[in-house]
């Protein structure tokens, strides 16, 4: 199929752009169902030729519904942009690293350390986050559902821009560990959640 759509392909672009006497003859009705002839299969080549799309850096599942509890992710620029969804990461380590845009929603983060991690723009809704550890991390723009009200600490972090229910913000905004200043951007906590 293919090499007889690449053949009519050839002989309708042959015939349709060479100037002789036969092709100055033909009706403008004709040129015009050549051209399209000519563009029918050119769409035909580009679909029976292509092939699948492979998945970019950053896309696919990822770590989506897997197990990584106890592993340690600390340190790493490798892990922006991956998708955690409904990763059971019960006491993993992503201390210190690049986490910008991660998607982190319904994973199981009980007791997992967060510290001094960038996790700009991340998804952390209808999470467990009993006893995870946030502290110095740069929280700008991250997603956060009534679990933030579980972490063990936020000292420390920088929550500007950061979506919280507003329920769980004025609770939050209670604690006593919600103070200090992140040491990357200097930005004062309480300054960043806007607490009173």
């Amino acid at each position: 199929m293919k090499i007889v759509c690449f053949s009519s392909l050839l002989v309708s672009a042959a015939a349709f752009q060479m100037p002789n006497q036969r092709n100055m003859a033909i009706s403008k009705t004709a040129q015009e169902s050549l051209s399209f002839v000519t563009a029918a299969s050119i769409f035909a080549m580009s679909i029976l030729s292509s092939e699948p799309a492979a998945a970019v850096a950053g896309g696919g599942l990822d770590y989506a519904g897997t197990d990584i509890s106890g592993q340690d992710f600390s340190n790493s620029k490798v892990y922006k942009g991956k998708d955690f969804t409904q990763t059971l990461a019960k006491g993993t380590d992503f201390s210190n690293s690049n986490l910008q845009g991660c998607r982190f929603y319904k994973a199981f983060l009980v007791n997992t350390n967060f510290e001094g991690a960038d996790i700009r723009g991340a998804a952390l809704e209808d999470t467990s986050m009993d006893g995870a550890n946030l502290k110095n991390a740069i929280a700008s723009g991250t997603y956060f559902s009534a679990s933030l009200l579980d972490v063990a600490t936020a000292e420390g972090a920088d929550f500007t821009d950061a979506s919280i229910p507003p329920k769980a913000l004025a609770s939050f905004c209670n604690r006593e560990d919600v103070k200090g200043t992140n040491p990357v951007t200097g930005n004062d906590t309480r300054d960043t959640l806007m607490c009173l």
